[in-house]
């Protein structure tokens, strides 16, 4: 049979020690309540700073993206005239294309030497 011994009521022996364990659980579970809190709050703070930050970069990046592939755009337009009138040239002027691809080819070929 199991005996047990009843509760004197002082603060001394396994329940003083249990009540000031349970003391010390609770501030620091209040501590980190705390802290916890204060982390939500500037972690709040710092989003919504950071949300108009991040459109404008979004802007910014989506109008240089337009700028450089209207500049690529325009790029390319230039290099097909461009070939086209080297086209037109070669055309109009066989000979002295292969005469000038001779001459840069013997000054290429001395060069190299």
């Amino acid at each position: 049979m199991e005996t047990t011994t009843p509760n004197t009521g002082s603060n001394f022996g396994t329940m003083g020690t249990t009540g000031r364990a349970n003391q010390a659980a609770d501030r620091a579970h209040s501590t980190v309540d705390r802290v916890a809190q204060g982390a939500h709050e500037t972690v709040d703070r710092l989003a919504a700073k950071a949300a108009p930050l991040l459109d404008r970069a979004k802007s910014t990046a989506a109008d240089a993206q337009d700028t450089l592939y209207a500049k690529y755009d325009d790029f390319m337009a230039m290099e097909e005239e461009w070939a086209e009138s080297a086209r037109d040239q070669i055309r109009a002027h066989p000979l002295a294309v292969v005469g000038i691809a001779l001459v840069a080819g013997l000054l290429i070929g001395r060069l190299s030497r």
